[in-house]
């Protein structure tokens, strides 16, 4: 009997893990090689104890054009569909879950400005290809103290100065936000009205925009999602590139960037499960028992382990493949999808902590360790509970849905009573 079990032959059969994978992913080395996700990998231990990226981890991937993948081919950019792009954040997850995490906020806020030019055909274009041809850097900058995770509204104020606008306002966490070129973000026209909801791009280092490095975390620690305050910054208003209402739950692009953000960042959390299920998987091929003559693999208690990680995640993986190939499709009102999107983010949130946990404990103690991948890949799973919208608003959302009642897709604790109606 050999001291180990080799896992994945030259040539796998139609019946074996990785084919099964395979059936369920498009093939998207064209657009991202094997040897660059192999560099990105080499770079994340490191990448996790400086808490901050190496900038070889950025240069392979504008190396590769990844940060115009989302961008049409009219455009000059890669012309990946939703399906393509969360293939791809979830081999980068895999590789390096904190690196992940923090581009996949700039592959959102491409996606909502696709979204909206796909719809209007204006200038926007032309945000699109600078942003392919120049390899650009987009930061999201949605996130804000006190929103609740709400991209809907803003704290931050627009104020009309001219043609231009003035700016003001703090935008927590934003990743990459100290090496982007631009950020995207959304902001509160103070003159109020049904248009007074802002989304636009900001160039990065334009006066007054102040990044302050605020992130010290367990995991994710290199996805470098600092502070950016916002004073009397000037914002052209020809980067303002969609306006809707406040709060307002019927805007088709917000909705269609937030389906956008609900599939990749599970696919990024897809990858992480994955990793640590290989991380799993050659624990158990190379670990023996020495009372049983046989590697852990091999023993029908283990392999039943493994089985329920694995039963846990591959319906995830069909459901996320699934929503992303219907997003494509330009027939489907992206509106009507959302339930099922955040539902799958919300499940995503918790089905990688659980299968991580338990890939962990079948690596053994060393997962327990300070340093090493089972380690960091545990760490990286806990912040899958934090990205907005929460569970929180999720499960309330997805209540009122089913209820037939209106939503929004953020927290709201008033009771809803139709007008003349009872108070039950």
């Amino acid at each position: 009997m050999t001291d180990t079990l080799d896992l994945d032959p030259p040539s796998p059969d139609p019946m074996s893990y990785a084919a099964g994978l395979t059936a369920i992913w498009p093939d998207t080395e064209h657009l991202l090689s094997g040897k660059a996700v192999d560099e990105l990998a080499a770079l994340a231990e490191a990448n996790d104890r400086a808490g901050r990226l190496d900038d070889r981890s950025i240069e392979v991937l504008r190396d590769a054009d990844y940060f115009g993948l989302p961008v049409p081919t009219e455009l000059e950019g890669g012309g990946a569909s939703v399906l393509e792009c969360c293939a791809i954040q979830r081999r980068i997850g895999a590789a390096d879950p904190a690196l992940a995490v923090a581009v996949n906020m700039h592959l959102f806020s491409v996606g909502v400005i696709v979204e909206h030019w796909l719809r209007a055909k204006d200038e926007a274009w032309m945000l699109l290809e600078a942003i392919a041809t120049q390899r650009r850097v987009v930061a999201s900058a949605f996130a804000e103290p006190g929103l609740g995770g709400s991209i809907l509204r803003s704290t931050c104020t627009a104020v009309r100065q001219g043609k231009d606008w003035l700016v003001n306002g703090i935008k927590v966490p934003c990743s990459l936000a100290e090496r982007s070129d631009l950020l995207c973000l959304q902001l509160q026209d103070v003159a109020g009205g049904k248009d007074s909801l802002l989304a636009a791009l900001l160039v990065t280092h334009s006066p007054g925009v102040e990044v302050i490095r605020t992130w010290d975390t367990l995991g994710m620690r290199a996805s470098e999602s600092d502070t950016v305050k916002l004073t009397d910054v000037v914002l052209p208003d020809d980067l303002v590139f969609h306006r809707s209402t406040p709060g307002f739950d019927g805007d088709v692009v917000f909705a269609a960037g937030l389906g956008w953000f609900c599939v990749t960042a599970t696919a990024v959390y897809l990858g992480v499960i994955s990793a640590a299920v290989d991380e799993a998987r050659r624990a158990l091929a190379q670990s023996r028992l020495a009372h049983l003559n046989a590697a852990r693999a091999e023993l029908p208690s283990f392999q039943s382990l493994l089985g329920d990680v694995v039963s846990a995640v591959l319906p995830m993986e069909v459901a996320c493949a699934g929503l992303a190939r219907a997003l494509d499709d330009r027939d489907n009102d992206p509106r009507s999808l959302l339930p099922a999107m955040l539902a799958l983010k919300s499940e995503a949130a918790g089905v990688t902590g659980r299968a991580v946990e338990a890939a962990a404990e079948l690596v053994g103690v060393r997962s327990y360790g300070s340093s090493g991948s089972a380690s960091r890949l545990w760490r990286d799973a806990q912040a899958a509970r934090y990205h907005p919208p929460t569970r929180v608003a999720t499960r309330q959302i997805l209540g009122r849905w089913a209820l037939g009642l209106p939503f929004g897709f953020e927290l709201a604790e008033q009771p809803y009573r139709e007008a003349g109606g009872d108070d039950g």
